[in-house]
């Protein structure tokens, strides 16, 4: 099994929420940052636009479609044919915002469906939140993932979805030093 640890940034966490910026690293550490141009304007938040929006330049944003078309190819490459799973620390929203970019690739499919438009090497049930791994590991799952992680002295900050994803893949590794765990290795 191969992992990638994702974070997503978004407009709202509601059931009509778009993406803002999604942070893709591979366990060996290697990364794609997707900033988006197309998000729901009337759902930004003054917390997201201090927050998020301050620290992404204009200049990068691209479509939800540009972002599939980097994404995909990207993810299929790491796969090399094998499965990869999914880790973040707010897994359910994260995942179904990334899954949900695939749709791209389905332009004539009327809704996005997982079981239909994912690629085999994601369409699986083995992703993981970073959450319920601290649980496992007797750890409060709000804890301070940055000191947990030792990476205060990192030069990003949160919020931002690319950090953020390198964050989650070091409390990660970092878990795995956890009997509880290890056979995740």
């Amino acid at each position: 099994m191969k992992y990638v640890f994702i974070d997503a940034e978004f407009t709202g966490e509601h059931a009509c929420t778009t993406l803002v910026s999604l942070g893709i690293v591979t366990n060996e550490g290697d990364e794609l940052y997707l900033t988006l141009n197309d998000y729901a304007e009337d759902q930004v938040t003054d917390w997201l636009r201090v927050n998020v929006l301050s620290d992404i330049d204009p200049e990068t944003r691209i479509s939800s479609k540009q972002a599939y078309g980097k994404m995909a190819p990207w993810l299929e490459a790491y796969s090399g044919g094998q499965q990869v799973a999914v880790v973040s620390a707010g897994l359910g929203q994260d995942w179904m915002l990334m899954a949900e970019l695939y749709k791209w690739g389905y332009p004539d499919a009327r809704y996005f469906h997982s079981l239909y438009h994912l690629p085999d090497f994601l369409n699986h049930g083995r992703h993981l939140d970073l959450r319920t791994l601290f649980t496992i590991a007797g750890h409060d799952p709000d804890m301070d993932r940055v000191e947990f992680a030792d990476l205060q002295n990192h030069s990003r900050k949160r919020h931002n979805a690319v950090f953020d994803a390198h964050l989650a893949r070091a409390c990660f590794h970092r878990l795995l030093e956890c009997p509880e765990l290890r056979q995740l290795a």
